[in-house]
């Protein structure tokens, strides 16, 4: 297994890039099942550059849904990156409170914070 970098998830998503776009491509085509280790900060990046480059909320998820399903990828932490993605579309929140909601919710923490949408939501789940 290997961690791998933003870059080369972005590279081949977006397939922009003359050079690393084919490489990103064929280093995910021969990996062995499972051996692409994505980190949720590797997760936070993909999130932060698709939204800063236009994709709506939507777009986003549905690219972090395609990593996930893609046989080379393995997230770091699979069931909290889908918890995220299912709040990055059900709420405006983002990446971060997303991430915070999450955990607090599946590991039963409490979630202090001053973003009042956010204290709603999580104490809506309790």
């Amino acid at each position: 297994m290997q961690l791998v970098d933003t870059n080369i998830v972005l590279r081949w998503l977006l397939g922009d890039h003359k050079e690393f776009s084919p490489k990103a491509e064929k280093l995910i085509e021969l990996a062995k099942p499972s051996t692409l280790l994505v980190t949720d900060i590797v997760v936070a990046e993909i999130t932060y550059v698709l939204r800063s480059t236009g994709r709506d909320r939507k777009q986003t998820s549905e690219a972090l849904l395609l990593v996930g399903r893609t046989e080379a990828f393995k997230y770091e932490n699979e069931e909290l990156v889908m918890a995220i993605i299912n709040l990055l579309v059900e709420t405006n929140l983002d990446f971060a409170d997303c991430y915070l909601l999450a955990r607090a919710r599946r590991e039963k923490l409490g979630l202090a914070s001053f973003d009042n949408p956010l204290e709603k939501l999580y104490s809506v789940k309790k």
